[in-house]
């Protein structure tokens, strides 16, 4: 049996009345962010990239459902007419000239890195939902055009992602990899002029980086590439950098104590953009053994802390990332097999039983938890993978203009799978 102490307590300033919380359970990964497909993350849908951030995690969820063969007909009804909406209102951000950028037309000129985003869904979604085969070739021809003599990208237009244009000034080759490593997901010929044209200027990158971000990039970007000994070689000078603590692996390209165990520790969205690129350099490569199994295991278990409500992450860019990401572990990591029961238990007059099943598998089980504040109790046993997330909301006196406050914690409960237990709290 495996067991978790939670704790939920309430700030000072809480307005009297106002604090609600609940449990959710589920038996998968992806099951949170399979219920919320059409609000991950809370953005409004004004550019370019803010759609493409809503229509990217569809994708994986449907990949992942399709390779564990858990996708019926209403989850694919559902979630492809999401991606039929997204597709048509990307096109009111495409240049004449195949490319895309923020605003469309507005802007003099499309963006390279918001391109080759597009590229890169648009060719993993059209197994899914018709997508013309035009605005593939436009958007491809578009960075051919614009692929420098060294086989690197031109940046063109703005970079709005902030905490990657601190990576820009401290590393000329940052922004290389961010468009290469989605024209390698477009599975084109590998002994193509445009891919051995990219791998050309990620190679001469390799010895030439100066931050961590661009190292996990790169790590990335050759792990789809096929090259297991330069992946191996980033690898392991990213392993050295590594923070580890109870259990959990992560990185950030600044220095940082080990993971918090309060809730909401303040991680940047960078942080966890970064780890989840490292995860999936790890799950990418040609051959992925045991050890890397238990690395990814300790990093799952840190980004799973960091989930919203939702089952998004803190920003845009980085629940896109972090999900694929965790979509993948989650395919390499399934099992229908066995069940648990996980009751959850307070120390006044609460209690409440749940049965995870492979019938209930995708099934988001919730339950309220009325005793605010209150000292509960997570309990486990048989012998299958739960995923506990526990969520508070309260509204704060003092916090006029956002009153609301909501507080998510989760908890991998682990009981025949490799991963750990560790629970974040409220």
């Amino acid at each position: 049996m495996a067991e978790e102490p939670v704790s939920l307590r309430l700030p000072d300033n809480v307005v009297k009345g106002s604090a609600r919380a609940s449990i959710s359970i589920t038996a998968d990964l992806m099951g949170v962010a399979l219920q919320n497909l059409d609000h991950l993350v809370q953005l409004p849908h004004g550019c370019g990239e803010q759609n493409m951030v809503l229509f990217a995690p569809i994708v994986y969820v449907l990949q992942y459902l399709e390779k564990t063969r858990q996708l019926k007909p209403e989850i694919k009804d559902r979630a492809t007419g999401f991606l039929r909406s997204g597709y048509q209102t990307q096109l009111l951000y495409r240049h004449r000239d195949g490319s895309y950028s923020f605003f469309g037309q507005k802007d003099g000129e499309g963006n390279t890195w918001l391109t080759a985003f597009v590229l890169k869904n648009f060719g993993q979604a059209r197994k899914y939902i018709y997508v013309d085969d035009k605005n593939i070739h436009d958007a491809l021809r578009w960075l051919e055009q614009n692929q420098l003599p060294s086989g690197c990208f031109a940046t063109k237009g703005n970079f709005f992602h902030s905490s990657l244009k601190v990576m820009v000034v401290q590393d000329s080759v940052a922004p290389s990899p961010l468009s290469p490593v989605r024209v390698l997901h477009m599975s084109l010929p590998t002994q193509g002029k445009l891919v051995q044209t990219t791998l050309h200027c990620l190679q001469k990158a390799v010895h030439n980086i100066t931050n961590i971000y661009t190292e996990a990039l790169l790590a990335y970007a050759f792990a789809l590439a096929g090259d297991y000994e330069t992946t191996q070689e980033l690898l392991y000078k990213l392993e050295e950098q590594a923070i580890k603590s109870g259990g959990q692996i992560h990185w950030s390209p600044k220095p940082s104590s080990p993971a918090s165990t309060d809730f909401w520790p303040g991680t940047e969205s960078v942080d966890i953009e970064l780890t989840a690129y490292v995860l999936l350099a790890y799950l990418s490569k040609p051959r992925v053994h045991a050890g890397d199994m238990t690395t990814a295991a300790g990093i799952v278990a840190w980004l799973t802390r960091q989930q919203n409500a939702y089952g998004g992450f803190a920003s845009s860019q980085d629940t896109v990332v972090a999900l694929q990401a965790l979509a993948k572990y989650a395919g390499r990591t399934f099992s229908t097999s066995g069940q648990a029961v996980v009751r959850v238990r307070s120390q006044r007059a609460f209690g409440k039983a749940f049965l995870v099943s492979r019938q209930k598998r995708l099934l988001v089980q919730q339950a309220a938890l009325v005793e605010l504040p209150g000292q509960f109790l997570l309990q486990a046993h048989g012998s299958s993978c739960v995923f506990t997330q526990v969520r508070r909301w309260d509204q704060r006196g003092e916090r006029r203009t956002l009153p609301l406050f909501s507080c998510m914690g989760t908890c991998l409960t682990c009981l025949s799978c490799s991963w750990p237990l560790s629970c974040r709290q409220c």
